[in-house]
Order: C-alpha cells, then structure tokens, then sequence
C-alpha cells in the first residue's frame, strides 16, 4: 500500500509538473520586435478526446511569404499547440492514431470560408513546446513545410531563406539553433496536407496539392510519392517516413477540405501552423494577391491507441518458449 500512495504521489507531482511547464509555453510572450508567434494551446488530447478550435486564417499564408512566394509567412498564418496522451503516455511512450482536419467553416458575417485550408504539423518530443525566440538576424519570418528544425543539413538545408540568416534555414527559429525547441534535424516534422495547388517552395522541395502548379507541374510531393492529379478524395503519403514520431499515415485532399491521418503518434508535444494555400504568386489564377482572411474549422481527434502488430521476431520466441515448456512438462512426467 505504501509504494501505491508513494506512485501515486509521484504521478501527480510529475502531472502538475508538466502542466505547469505547459502552460508557461502557452503564455510565453515575445515582443513584437523579438518573435513571430505565441501560440495558443489545444487541450490535452488523450484517447478519444476530440478538439476543435475555429476562427479565420489569411488565404495565402501557408505557401507565400508577401511578394516572395511558396514559403509559409509566420506571422499571419495561425498555430497552435496540442499535447497527445496524457502524461502517463508521454512516459510509457504510448502510440495513438490521429486526426487532424481543416475546412472552411461557412461564411462569418463578411468573411467567407477557406477554399484551400492546409497546414504542417512538427513535434518537440516529450518536452513541452515553447515558441521560436529571436536570434538578432532573423526569427521566423518564414517557415518550410517539409523540414524540422535547426540543422536540417546540406545546401537543401535553405539557400539563405527569407529569415535573413543563411546559417539557419526557414525553420531555423523553430528548432534549438534558434531558439525554439521543435526537434532539430528531418525527424521534427511529422506531415502536411495541402487543399491548394502544388508548388515548389523556397528550399526546392515539391510540396503536393490537391491540384498540380505551374511550379510543380506532375503534382509531385516530396513525400507524396506522384499521385495523379486530380486528387479529390485519394489518399497521398504526405507523413514523415523517417520520424521516429509517427509510424505513418497519409493525406486526404479535397475542395476546401485538407485531412491528415497519423497513425502511431507518439505521446508528446506537437506543433500546428495552418492558414490558406495560394502557392506560386497567383501564376495559378487564384486570384489571392492580398492576405484576405477566410474562416476555418480546425479539428483534432484522437482515435485511441494504435494497433500495432507484433514483430515476426516475438512469434518465434512465444513459439520457442512454448515448446520449452512442453519439454520441461514431459521430464517432469518421467521423474
């Protein structure tokens, strides 16, 4: 009994722990000369809670930034964010499956709804997540889609990007070279979906839309692996293979509806940034020169733990074991 009230006691200091640490992120506010975001924070989302969060979001902020385009302009687009599992899954390592859905949500007064809702979503692991901080030379003004953190590595790293620092790349404020926490390197970004057109973007990678782009042509996607255009309702592989974070997933576009499915989520701390998709300058015709807002409806759900089969390797050994023990049965019989 003592060493139950003693767990107990532990459980709950660690819970008030990481809730206290959470929301010091969440309130954690730089000047506006000194950091691009302050997120707010989604509820925690443990099995089966679903959360939905609505407002309006600039049509174009996910892929341009101002007049240079197909980066994501930081500080229009809207983030969030969210912790999967409870803190008894962040230490156990729990694995959920994972919803994530953006729409337009009608129109609000004068604003209309988001015809090309998308957004990316990266991790920071099991340690709380705590916005970009200012580095003298470029915090966040831009961010890419397809890339973690800080040291992402090589020229594909960013040719210099639009944060005014060469050395750290358009995600470099969100990972420990800028200031920020997001995992460093390719295994802090987790997956995208995009409801707007495809386009290469600023770090040369292809990004996948619903519809093909004069920049990207075949609709292509960096992780999406070719589909066809069009892609109304098919499934794409927009999730990061190489993240030890996800297990994987896949993306589902249609008009005004951008759909992200993770499967096997590790308990932790994740990161959203979302807004409208208008790649590539308006070469499109979409017609969304100016920032204008449009409304959103930003849904994530978790499905529960996720079903993961066991290894070949366990069926051996359970096989292995049970004949051991029939062989161990039969010697006792003989003695």
């Amino acid at each position: 009994m003592m060493r139950t009230n003693n767990t107990n006691k532990v459980n709950k200091a660690l819970h008030k722990a990481i809730i206290a640490a959470l929301s010091a992120s969440a309130t954690l506010v730089y000047s506006g000369q000194a950091a691009a975001i302050s997120p707010s924070t989604i509820p925690t989302l443990s099995a089966g809670v679903v959360d939905t969060v609505t407002g309006n979001a600039p049509k174009r902020a996910w892929s341009d930034y101002g007049t240079n385009n197909n980066y994501g302009w930081t500080h229009t687009a809207q983030f969030r964010i969210f912790q999967v599992g409870s803190d008894t899954d962040l230490l156990a390592g729990t694995r959920f499956d994972v919803n994530v859905d953006l729409k337009g949500n009608g129109t609000v007064g004068s604003v209309t709804p988001m015809t090309s809702p998308a957004f990316t979503i990266w991790t920071s692991g099991t340690t709380p997540l705590v916005t970009g901080a200012a580095n003298g030379s470029g915090y966040g003004h831009s961010w890419s889609q397809v890339r973690g953190g800080f040291g992402d590595g090589g020229v594909a790293d960013d040719p210099c990007g639009l944060g005014g620092n060469c050395a750290l790349g358009s995600n470099g404020w969100l990972g420990t070279g800028g200031g920020g926490n997001i995992l460093d390197g390719h295994a802090g970004w987790i997956g995208y979906a995009n409801a707007g057109f495809s386009f290469v973007n600023g770090d040369g990678d292809l990004i996948q839309g619903l519809t093909a782009g004069v920049t990207n042509p075949t609709n292509i996607g960096q992780y999406g692996g070719g589909a066809s255009d069009p892609l109304n309702g098919t499934a794409i592989t927009n999730v990061n293979g190489s993240s030890a974070y996800v297990n994987g997933g896949s993306a589902t576009l249609s008009a005004g509806e951008a759909i992200l499915n993770l499967a096997g989520l590790k308990a932790g701390y994740y990161l959203i940034g979302y807004a409208g998709a208008c790649a590539d300058n308006n070469a499109n015709g979409q017609a969304c020169a100016t920032a204008g807002a449009r409304t959103y409806n930003l849904t994530i759900s978790n499905a529960g733990v996720s079903s993961v089969p066991l290894p070949g390797a366990i069926w051996l050994f359970g096989s292995a074991l049970a004949g051991f023990t029939t062989l161990g049965r039969r010697k006792l019989a003989k003695v």
